[in-house]
């Protein structure tokens, strides 16, 4: 079955089309939840504060998925090889992960609605340092993949500490999106947050799996 699937480009272009789709579906409907589920900052803004307030949200919803999305293209036994070949797979995620350098415009965002006011060291925006150590870890994930050639580091070296370093960017992140805002403190986000926690501890677990795994044979 899966031989004559990969002799059918119909076939192909047909579940392609079909993910993408999906995809953007998951996007849209992120981008929806903080406007059904708006978080009581929102309504302090007004007129372009709130339009910068409102795009940061969205930016860094869209980072959310783009970590999904990355986890899903080198986590083993999801797409069939004759549907998403593990080159293209790979060039993906190299791609998409110059694309999660899109974030660093979240914060810039965010703090543009508050006429860039930094936060005090206190307690209650403990989430918001949270999302500055994402941020800071994420750039050092992307720049050391990007320029790993030039890291005096082996192959090996670099690929675990590339991993551990995938490992606390999503922690990270889930922790930032569970707790920076109120939008997913409760109901149907929150609910969604879990889903993404779960789904996305599962790529890992199958990510390091196959780590240990294949680490074992050889």
């Amino acid at each position: 079955m899966e031989a004559a699937a990969a002799k059918n480009p119909g076939l192909q272009l047909g579940l392609k089309s079909l993910c993408l789709l999906l995809f953007l579906f998951m996007l849209a409907g992120a981008w929806s939840l903080p406007f059904l589920y708006p978080s009581e900052s929102v309504f302090y803004k007004f007129g372009f504060h709130r339009l910068l307030l409102r795009s940061g949200k969205l930016v860094g919803l869209t980072g959310g998925l783009l970590i999904l999305a990355q986890l899903l293209a080198v986590a083993p036994r999801i797409f069939p090889g004759w549907l998403f070949p593990r080159s293209g797979r790979l060039r993906f995620h190299r791609a998409n992960g110059l694309g999660l350098l899109l974030l660093v415009c979240h914060p810039v965002l965010v703090l543009g609605a508050d006429n860039f006011a930094f936060y005090p060291l206190e307690k209650k925006y403990l989430p918001e340092f949270v999302g500055v150590a994402l941020l800071f870890c994420l750039l050092l994930l992307v720049l050391t993949a990007q320029f790993r050639a030039r890291l005096p580091l082996s192959y090996r070296a670099w690929r675990i500490g590339h991993r551990l370093g995938a490992l606390v960017v999503v922690g990270l992140f889930l922790l930032h999106l569970l707790t920076v805002s109120e939008t997913f403190h409760s109901g149907l986000p929150h609910g969604l947050a879990l889903g993404l926690t779960g789904v996305e501890g599962l790529l890992l677990l199958m990510i390091f799996g196959q780590a240990l795994f294949s680490g074992r044979k050889k």
